[in-house]
């Protein structure tokens, strides 16, 4: 067995590679349902949902669409904010066969069209605050639509609802009641590791949707990983926050506690005090989320009087976390904050951090069985000691980009003999084998011929104490090229008369200095976010990159 440098640092009590299963991803579901079919498998808002009652939902639902003649390799389409109609979905699509597309709830309709024509969809299975585009496909694709209401899974909340999920919305299409009630029959198939399983759309850098094929491997690949690292049980009880319609959010917020037979709480959208409510009341244990749901939950007053005793691991992933922000989580917490890092192309994470050996602004070491390297960006060589780009192996790499050959060939190097799918992250890994990224290839700002690398100065404008949130950006400039600016969003926005933007830019030229601080700033109430939460820096880099 090849010994790697993360070895030195990799916790003793976990293998280093793990043997995966061969079956379909509904299997998941259907071991925990056997196992702890009298448990919470969902908490939506103070109803308790036990894996039993989940269980048979999934098994109408996936009776229902065998019945509308969907063979195994059709699609089915999941547009869903997080919900149990999604998780009943998931699992539901999977038992029949069927591959599952993730759709966005933030599509734009001609996006969507493109998807639908892409995967020859067969079904779309949404719910009625989403349901307008849904309605615009089938009447222009005459596509199926089952739809569903968010409130039909609530029953008296004891925690703060978003006011939409209350709401009464026009169902379109089959009633989701319809779709799940009792039906017999049985389904058979044929469990295959290798088979298409999951299509996640990602625009990656260039704008335009790609579809990441991934087969039922490369999925229980992800949710066991996620599981085994973070020790999760049968007891645990996992805050389902994170987007499922995003892979960071369905490998560790849905599927992992799914395959541990543990409890998922569900949040339909993100709010701060519902979420502490939400650990509270049901005793979260795991909790993995995206910087802006940090700087949200970190910005609440009497922090210090709330319950959180119950937390085991807390973590994030999506985008780099601030150290700054990683600190206060442990202070709050009191317990390590572990970074992880993945993308669609690999249905999740491929490095995590050792909990015993954490490091703040670090991805962490490959996990089980994944192996990473970095190259040179200009010639391609595996590079030791220096910044490039990383590239990483491993159990949960996509099959491909769909009907995209040639993007399919130019996402992936061979080394020695071994395929590695190039991330386009720019980093370097120091002597004990953590990787640490630098930024985006495509984001690198070229100031004067310098390289300045937006998220870093991100981290560090953070440490102004009237700075929120920032994304830096380059903005042309006749003299050097590109000149470093910096949107913010001021923790007061009552002070936005009182405070100078050259008053900021001085800040950062005394604490940063060099060629790299931002020489402009531009405040703003609030920044662009991606459907996933994420803070969409393409958005205002191509907007100043176009003016």
């Amino acid at each position: 067995m090849e010994k790697h440098e993360w070895y030195k640092i990799w916790p003793n009590y976990l293998p280093y590679t793990i043997d995966y299963p061969d079956m379909n991803i509904w299997k998941m579901m259907e071991i925990s349902s056997s196992l702890y079919g009298s448990r919470d498998a969902v908490i939506y808002y103070g109803n308790h949902i036990k894996y039993d009652d989940i269980g048979n939902d999934i098994k109408n639902l996936s009776l229902f669409i065998k019945s509308k003649e969907i063979v195994k390799g059709d699609r089915i389409g999941i547009m869903m904010q997080n919900s149990p109609q999604f998780l009943i979905s998931f699992f539901a699509v999977a038992r029949s066969g069927a591959t599952i597309v993730l759709m966005s709830p933030a599509l734009d309709y001609s996006t969507a069209a493109y998807i639908v024509k892409e995967t020859d969809m067969k079904m779309i299975i949404t719910t009625s605050e989403l349901a307008k585009i849904p309605e615009k496909l089938h009447a222009e694709f005459n596509i199926p639509v089952v739809c569903g209401s968010l409130r039909d899974y609530i029953k008296e909340p004891d925690i703060p609802v978003p006011e939409f999920v209350m709401s009464e919305y026009p169902i379109s299409g089959i009633p989701w009641k319809e779709a799940i009630k009792h039906r017999e029959g049985e389904i058979k198939y044929k469990s295959e590791m290798e088979d298409e399983a999951l299509i996640a759309y990602t625009s990656g850098t260039t704008g335009v949707p790609k579809g990441c094929v991934h087969t039922n491997k490369s999925v229980i690949a992800n949710a066991m990983g996620a599981s085994l690292w973070r020790r999760l049980t049968s007891s645990a009880n996992e805050l389902g926050a994170a987007p499922f319609f995003h892979v960071t959010g369905l490998a560790f917020s849905m599927l992992s506690p799914i395959y541990a037979g543990a409890t998922v709480t569900i949040l339909t959208r993100w709010n701060s005090e519902a979420a502490i409510q939400a650990i509270e009341k049901y005793k979260v244990t795991h909790f993995v989320s995206v910087a802006p749901m940090i700087v949200d939950l970190l910005n609440q007053k009497d922090l210090a009087k709330r319950d959180f005793s119950s937390m085991r691991f807390i973590g994030g992933g999506g985008a780099a976390m601030p150290k700054i922000l990683a600190e206060k989580m442990e202070e709050l917490f009191r317990i390590p904050f572990v970074e992880g890092y993945g993308m669609t192309e690999a249905m999740g994470q491929t490095h995590i951090n050792p909990p015993e050996h954490r490091k703040l602004q670090c991805i962490g070491i490959p996990q089980f069985g994944y192996d990473a390297k970095i190259i040179s960006t200009e010639t391609g060589k595996v590079v030791k000691g220096e910044t490039g780009e990383i590239v990483v192996s491993g159990p949960s790499l996509f099959r491909g980009y769909l009907n995209k050959q040639e993007d399919t060939q130019k996402a992936f190097i061979t080394i020695e003999g071994r395929k590695f799918l190039r991330t386009g992250d720019i980093g370097y890994m120091d002597d004990e084998g953590s990787f640490f990224v630098v930024d985006r290839v495509k984001r690198m700002v070229n100031r004067a011929g310098f390289k300045v690398w937006p998220a870093e100065i991100d981290s560090l404008m953070l440490h102004h104490p009237h700075v929120l949130e920032v994304c830096t950006v380059g903005t042309p400039d006749p003299r050097t090229g590109e000149e470093v600016k910096a949107f913010i969003v001021l923790k007061d926005s009552g002070k936005r008369e009182k405070i100078k933007e050259i008053e900021i830019v001085t800040w950062a030229k005394e604490n940063i200095g060099g060629y790299k601080y931002p020489h402009i700033v531009e405040f703003t109430d609030a920044l662009p976010k991606t459907a996933s939460g994420k803070v969409d820096w393409k958005k205002l880099q191509d907007k100043e990159r176009s003016m």
